[in-house]
């Protein structure tokens, strides 16, 4: 049990109302892989943010969820009245960080000018260092050169240069046209 008599699966599965709402902005072939509950959330933006957590910053909302799929990770809350979500592809992090505390753990993302500061309560420790585990992999995975990979359908590959956004969906469909 967690904090409150809690159970585990109250952290680590994610409600149906963020299931359809995610599942509408999922790419074709992404799956999620990983879902954990905070306890809270913030994240600052500008030239300093990773440096010394100025610039822009905010609070996520409601109760925050970290979402790993196999081709980013997904930030979102959903208030009373609103859904926030924010979006990382994994070559847009340089860094994840897992501080451990006495009472809560963090995980601190950096990549792209935003610093991201993840709060856990410290009784599910083993599934936040799970999902930075997860998370690391990905990165390191993401930030080594490709190897040569072999040559795939053009379909295929023209859908797979519009899930990394290399091309907008019009030219996807202007380039399917040509094929």
């Amino acid at each position: 049990m967690v904090e409150g008599d809690e159970p585990v699966s109250k952290f680590t599965e994610l409600p149906e109302k963020y299931h359809e709402r995610i599942g509408k902005i999922l790419s074709p072939g992404e799956n999620i892989e990983f879902t954990l509950r905070c306890i809270a959330g913030t994240h600052s933006q500008g030239m300093n943010a990773r440096a010394y957590g100025g610039g822009a910053s905010g609070e996520q909302l409601g109760h925050p969820w970290m979402v790993i799929t196999n081709q980013r990770l997904m930030l979102v809350s959903k208030g009373l009245l609103s859904f926030e979500e924010r979006q990382f592809r994994f070559d847009q992090i340089s860094s994840v960080e897992l501080k451990q505390g006495i009472m809560e753990d963090h995980i601190i993302i950096n990549g792209m000018g935003v610093n991201e500061d993840w709060t856990f309560w410290k009784k599910i420790r083993d599934h936040t260092m799970h999902g930075v585990q997860l998370m690391q992999a990905k990165v390191n995975q993401r930030s080594q050169p490709q190897a040569a990979s072999s040559p795939q359908d053009p379909l295929t590959e023209l859908k797979m240069r519009l899930v990394r956004g290399e091309i907008t969906p019009e030219q996807f469909e202007k380039l399917k046209g040509l094929l």
